[in-house]
């Protein structure tokens, strides 16, 4: 059975899931973005979309479109971003977008509606705009209240204030709560601060330096490292005092953001 689907309302239908699913995942992540971002990535979900128009693709061939698709569509909406966070960003936007798709799937096998198509991993749905906006609002309110009960998005992510003191000088940062760093002093085992390039200067090494092994996805080496004076993690809770290392890091860190330092440093 031959089935007509409609160009602007295949792109509309995914402009707006993927719209949904962008803000889902910002409060998951709890990442600052602003609006248009947002937008454009679900401008680029939409596009992506029109993969429904091939010929029925292997499952293995669709699940790597899907995947370079929300890796690009992340990219657009929240880049610049850390890799670690980048990578646990995309995997939620892939794994938010499989669920919703696995659900279409299943609404497929057990009610057939001839309005419903899912074709590489892509749902056309010819609907009203209006029930279209109201069920994925509807959607969005579910799984926002699955986060404020998870308590998901409360510390990863979040940004927070640190001053460094560190051969008698003073740095004040604005630093990401990063829950997927574990970077740490391998005999110590306290946990290293990585910093923007260039943050620290070389007479801040001045009295004793360590080397910390670090590694990411496609690549590895040894991070010089030293310990404060003193470091201050300031939050809307308060001023406290921790122990660790900070370093330079190798790489520009996103915009708005000094320093990433490990979630552990603060539980």
């Amino acid at each position: 059975m031959q089935r007509t689907i409609y160009i602007d309302i295949l792109f509309c239908v995914n402009f707006i899931i993927d719209y949904i699913i962008l803000l889902t995942v910002r409060r998951f992540m709890n990442i600052s973005v602003r609006r248009l971002r947002l937008l454009l990535g679900a401008a680029a979900g939409g596009l992506s979309s029109f993969v429904i128009l091939l010929p029925a693709l292997p499952s293995g061939l669709s699940l790597i479109l899907s995947l370079a698709f929300a890796c690009t569509i992340v990219g657009i909406a929240f880049a610049p971003l850390p890799r670690a966070l980048y990578i646990r960003t995309a995997a939620a936007f892939f794994l938010i977008s499989f669920g919703y798709c696995g659900a279409m799937m299943a609404l497929l096998v057990l009610f057939a509606p001839s309005s419903l198509i899912v074709r590489n991993s892509s749902v056309y749905i010819d609907i009203s705009p209006l029930v279209l906006i109201v069920a994925t609002v509807i959607c969005y309110v579910v799984l926002h209240v699955i986060i404020r009960i998870t308590g998901r998005g409360e510390s990863s992510g979040t940004k927070c204030k640190i001053e460094i003191s560190v051969n008698g000088r003073k740095l004040s940062c604005t630093a990401l709560i990063d829950s997927g760093s574990t970077l740490c002093e391998p005999f110590s085992g306290d946990p290293v601060i990585v910093l923007s390039p260039g943050l620290l200067c070389e007479e801040d090494f001045s009295h004793g330096t360590r080397l910390v092994p670090y590694s990411g996805v496609g690549s590895s080496g040894l991070l010089k490292a030293v310990r404060p004076d003193t470091i201050s993690v300031i939050t809307e809770e308060g001023e406290r005092k921790i122990d660790g290392f900070v370093a330079n890091g190798i790489q520009k860190l996103a915009a708005g953001i000094d320093a990433i330092l490990p979630a552990s440093a603060v539980q």
